[in-house]
């Protein structure tokens, strides 16, 4: 089964809400209070999402955290890693590690999981997250 971890749930609840008030300045206990969400996990996606260079974050009485692009320059794929790390869905996939499988000698699949993977990364590296919160953009994919 492929599904999103539950802070990437929350990381697009949160951006999503800067991406739908691009001028919104907020703070961690003002997002935790709004989202019924312990305040230590937001921090914490604030502080992911600041280290990406999604937000900017200012201190003091009048600080907050902001928008630091513009929604349709972050991707469904770049806020998953500025999360979770490397997104994929076999071990194989995953740069670095084709050589670590116990199977490779009689795996018969790792060249099709492997295409599957780059579909997938290609699809969530196309999706903005200025399409995520379009209300008016269909929620399922249009066939030809």
């Amino acid at each position: 089964m492929i599904r999103f971890s539950k802070m990437a749930d929350y990381g697009v609840l949160v951006l999503g809400h800067f991406a739908r008030n691009e001028d919104l300045q907020a703070s961690a206990t003002e997002l935790s209070e709004a989202f019924h969400m312990p305040k230590s996990v937001v921090a914490n996606l604030l502080k992911a999402f600041r280290e990406a260079g999604f937000l900017s974050s200012r201190r003091g009485l009048h600080g907050g955290y902001r928008l630091a692009r513009p929604p349709r320059d972050i991707s469904l794929l770049d806020i998953l890693r500025a999360i979770d790390g490397p997104v994929h869905l076999t071990d194989c996939a995953l740069e670095g590690l084709q050589d670590t499988c116990d199977y490779e000698d009689v795996c018969g699949s790792r060249s099709p999981m492997q295409a599957v993977n780059q579909k997938i990364l290609g699809l969530l590296d196309g999706t903005s997250l200025a399409q995520l919160m379009d209300e008016t953009q269909p929620t399922t994919p249009q066939r030809s």
